[in-house]
């Protein structure tokens, strides 16, 4: 019996864009935005608070978005001080124990790969990858810039992963 291949779904990939004081998250299924926002934890708490914190809140995105992917970006840091630094890397290792107790698979992409993906160049601007991504995901200008980088990232890994592939 001949006949052509069914598709296979696409799979459901979450971006996230890590840091401690603000941490974006983009959901997309087959270049369609199911869910995005950014988690913020309070200046005023202790930093194990603001980890705790985080860890709930991204798990609760977790279990309403069901991913299965992940694609993290990699820290990259112009300039700022050795405590800014560790604490964007405390906060991705928070993130990245809430995925690998869920079992999702993690892919780090750097930023220059997220912009080359979307707007063409490794080069380009904030502003350009962030114009790029709504455009893209037809989405409109109230998407907060941690959430527009996360969707980026989710859009650069769904590129990337072939047609179909899923853990279910």
């Amino acid at each position: 019996m001949t006949g052509s291949p069914t598709r296979s779904a696409a799979a459901r990939i979450i971006g996230i864009d890590p840091g401690l004081s603000a941490t974006g998250y983009g959901v997309l299924e087959d270049s369609c935005v199911l869910d995005f926002g950014v988690i913020a934890t309070d200046r005023h708490q202790s930093v194990a608070e603001r980890l705790a914190g985080l860890a709930a809140r991204l798990d609760r995105v977790l279990r309403r978005n069901q991913p299965e992917h992940c694609a993290i970006e990699s820290l990259f840091f112009k300039g700022g001080g050795a405590r800014s630094v560790l604490l964007s890397a405390e906060a991705r290792g928070v993130i990245l124990a809430v995925l690998g107790r869920r079992k999702i698979p993690v892919r780090e992409v750097t930023p220059a790969t997220v912009k080359l993906a979307v707007t063409g160049s490794g080069r380009a601007s904030k502003q350009q990858l962030n114009y790029m991504i709504k455009h893209l995901l037809r989405l409109d200008n109230r998407v907060p810039e941690h959430a527009a980088d996360a969707l980026a990232a989710a859009y650069c890994l769904s590129a990337r992963l072939p047609t179909g592939q899923t853990r279910r």
